[in-house]
């Protein structure tokens, strides 16, 4: 199996499952007026979105454990070209609220899917592009949203745009391979220690390129019960903590994504270059994302430190927009989608390379609180605009954002600290 088809496969059904929630995003003031509800509303249905994704990760993750990537990844594009076909039919904001909520079972299910895939499919020394090529997900579907505003939106309406979008979803079910032949499994090297001698690879079978030996997925593209545990190698206390700091990011990040196109127009910029601004926004968040894979495979440091370091700097891009300024609104955004979105992908490398032997069902346990943040910011930040004003908003969340960088931390050291009884696993690549 080529790995420039698992590339194409990972980020089509990865941006299907995100694309729901985030177009909405970007034709939020359009679709507001026509439905007529509020800010707060908003954050409502991407609750309904995220809370869905939050309770279905984890069982969605044990379920591709054992279905495999592929079927999961081809229902999950068609759950969301259901969702963005029934949304574009929506009279108001309960049925908009019930058709999200659909896509985001399908989101949950994408999304360990795929993390699958790119351990069966991509030889570890490149996960980190891999995971930089699919976490890009979330910023190509906001430049689709953005560019959906003047292109669909503000000519033949947001509901031609949804409609667009289902179709594309449904198309992206035959990017999935049939078959995942490519074995990238095995388990990751224990940190190295100072002053103790260093693995002999040959030793343990590890091959010239990098990869790990080889593990045969089924041809239908469920996982091998050959080496596969199916539950995570990584304390459960230490992925609960992560996906808290995970889940406190994810707030910070769904909001610039939720409410970058509303704060534009608040700020005085017209709707058509609002909505240009977040598409521009999100080629920085994709560049950003891709090039932070494609280092992460040549780090040597603590992939979670650069994750902390990204979010810190993102906070940074949150205060500027509480400006409210044109200039502090296009500086923010420039900042806070250039670190402050860039680091999930390198936070799902550093987890999964903890967990090789089950990294859907790792995965799926980090993502809960990934998409429990997802969730709740969103719902937040509308209230905190409605009854205050978006500075509000956006300075609660960059303190939310250095909240993120404190858990994370502590959930670094849990995972990369040794133990009497399990050696830490390796955060840089194999």
């Amino acid at each position: 199996m080529r790995q420039s088809r698992v590339f194409a496969a990972v980020i089509a059904t990865s941006t299907a499952g995100v694309l729901p929630v985030f177009l909405l995003g970007g034709m939020a003031v359009q679709v507001r007026t026509d439905l007529a509800f509020p800010e707060s509303s908003q954050g409502w249905i991407a609750f309904g979105y995220f809370g869905v994704s939050a309770l279905a990760s984890a069982a969605f993750g044990r379920l591709v454990e054992r279905v495999g990537p592929v079927a999961a990844m081809r229902t999950s594009s068609i759950m969301s070209a259901i969702a963005l076909l029934g949304a574009s039919t929506a009279t108001d904001m309960r049925t908009l609220l019930l058709w999200l909520a659909f896509g985001g079972l399908g989101n949950a299910l994408a999304q360990p899917g795929s993390n699958a895939l790119i351990v069966a499919g991509v030889k570890a020394r490149r996960n980190g592009l891999a995971f930089g090529v699919k976490q890009s997900a979330i910023p190509a579907a906001t430049l689709l949203a953005g560019l959906a505003v003047p292109t669909l939106a503000l000519t033949v309406g947001w509901r031609w745009a949804f409609a667009l979008a289902g179709v594309l979803a449904a198309a992206a079910s035959l990017l999935v391979p049939g078959r995942v032949t490519t074995a990238a499994l095995g388990p990751a090297e224990p940190v190295p220690v100072p002053g103790e001698p260093q693995p002999d690879h040959t030793a343990t079978g590890r091959v010239d390129d990098g990869a790990p030996p080889v593990v045969a997925a089924s041809s239908t593209g469920g996982p091998s019960t050959t080496g596969r545990r199916g539950r995570p190698e990584a304390a459960m206390s230490a992925l609960i903590v992560l996906g808290l700091g995970a889940g406190l990011g994810s707030a910070m990040v769904n909001c610039l994504g939720a409410f970058l196109t509303s704060t534009a127009v608040h700020a005085g910029i017209g709707r058509g270059p609002a909505g240009v601004l977040l598409s521009v926004g999100s080629l920085i968040g994709l560049s950003s994302r891709l090039f932070g894979g494609w280092k992460a495979d040549t780090m040597t440091r603590s992939h979670f430190r650069v994750v902390i370091t990204m979010l810190l700097i993102g906070s940074i891009g949150l205060v500027l927009l509480s400006f409210g300024g044109v200039a502090t609104v296009l500086a923010g955004t420039l900042i806070g989608f250039g670190a402050g979105w860039s680091w999930p992908g390198i936070f799902n490398l550093a987890v999964v390379s903890h967990n090789r032997q089950a990294p859907a069902a790792a995965t799926g346990i980090t993502q809960t609180g990934t998409y429990a943040g997802g969730a709740i910011g969103p719902v937040v930040f509308g209230y905190l605009v409605t009854g205050g004003s978006y500075r509000a908003g956006w300075l609660v969340f960059a303190a939310v954002a250095l909240a993120a960088a404190a858990v994370i931390e502590v959930g670094r050291r849990m995972i990369e600290t040794p133990t009497p009884t399990r050696p830490a696993l390796a955060h840089t690549p194999a």
